[in-house]
C-alpha cells in the first residue's frame, strides 16, 4: 500500500492522478516551481492555509486529507472558503431556492430565490465529474420525516433540474404531486405504473397508475447531493 503520511506524499498522490505537473501547480498558487520542489519532496511539513486551499483545489483533492492525511482524498462537494478567498475559478454558487406549484394540471412550478439564504459553493470538478450543467441546479430545503433515515427535516438538496424526463429507478427525485412539492424514491415498474416511495417505512407507498390522467403529476429533477444536520 502507497504511503500517504507526509504532506509531500499527498501532494505528489493529487499530481499524479490529475496528470498535472509541478510546474502548473506552482503557476496555480502563485509561488516558485523551487517552492513547490520543496513541498513534493517532504522538506515542507504544512502549508498556510491559503495555499493548502489552493493546492486541493488545483489537484481536486480533500482539504482537510491533504493537511492531515486524515480521511478520504476525495474532494469535498461543499466546500467552505475563507473570507480572503472569492469563489472565482474552480468554484461554483448554487443558490437555494422555494418552489412554489400552480393550481390545477398543466400549471408547472415555479421557483423563488430565499434572499436571507447563504448559497452553498462546489467544486467546479464535482459537476464536471457528473456531467451536470451547474446552471440545471438548485438547492430546496426538505420539510418532514418522510425520507429518514437518508433526509431529515431542515437539511438542503441539490437537485438537477435538467433530469426531469427519464426516470432512473430507485433514485430520489424532487416531484410535484397535486400541486404539492414532495421528495421521493421513484420506481417505475413494467406496466409503467410509477410507485411513489418514502424512506420512512411510517409512510405508504403512494402508486400513480399510467393510464390515470387525472393526477397533476410532474418532475422537479433529480436529487444528486444533500448537505445539513438533520439527525445529528
Amino acid at each position: 500500500m502507497r504511503d500517504l503520511s507526509t504532506l509531500g506524499a499527498r501532494i505528489r498522490y493529487g499530481l499524479e492522478k490529475t496528470g498535472k505537473k509541478q510546474a502548473d501547480l506552482a503557476k496555480y498558487v502563485g509561488i516558485k516551481t523551487a517552492t513547490c520542489s520543496q513541498w513534493c519532496s517532504d522538506k515542507v511539513k504544512a502549508l498556510k492555509s491559503d495555499n493548502a486551499l489552493k493546492v486541493s483545489r488545483f489537484l481536486c483533492v480533500n482539504t482537510n486529507w491533504l493537511v492531515t492525511g486524515k480521511g478520504s482524498p476525495d474532494a469535498e462537494n461543499v466546500v467552505a472558503l475563507p473570507d480572503d478567498v472569492s469563489a472565482s475559478d474552480g468554484y461554483i454558487q448554487i443558490k437555494e431556492y422555494q418552489i412554489a406549484c400552480g393550481a390545477g394540471a398543466g400549471y408547472l412550478p415555479s421557483f423563488e430565490e430565499v434572499s436571507e439564504s447563504i448559497p452553498a459553493t462546489y467544486r467546479q470538478s464535482y459537476f464536471d465529474h457528473l456531467g451536470i450543467a451547474p446552471d440545471a441546479c438548485m438547492r430546496f430545503r426538505v420539510h418532514g420525516d418522510s425520507m429518514e433515515p437518508i433526509l431529515f427535516d431542515g437539511d438542503t438538496i441539490l437537485v438537477n433540474t435538467a433530469d426531469n424526463k427519464n426516470i432512473i429507478n430507485n433514485k430520489v427525485y424532487a416531484i410535484n404531486v397535486e400541486d404539492e412539492v414532495r421528495v421521493k424514491r421513484l420506481i417505475l415498474q413494467i406496466n409503467k405504473d410509477l410507485i411513489i416511495r418514502s424512506e420512512n417505512k411510517e409512510y405508504p407507498d403512494e402508486i400513480i397508475r399510467h393510464d390515470d390522467s387525472s393526477i397533476n403529476f410532474s418532475i422537479i429533477g433529480r436529487v444528486i447531493e444533500k448537505s445539513g444536520h438533520g439527525g445529528l
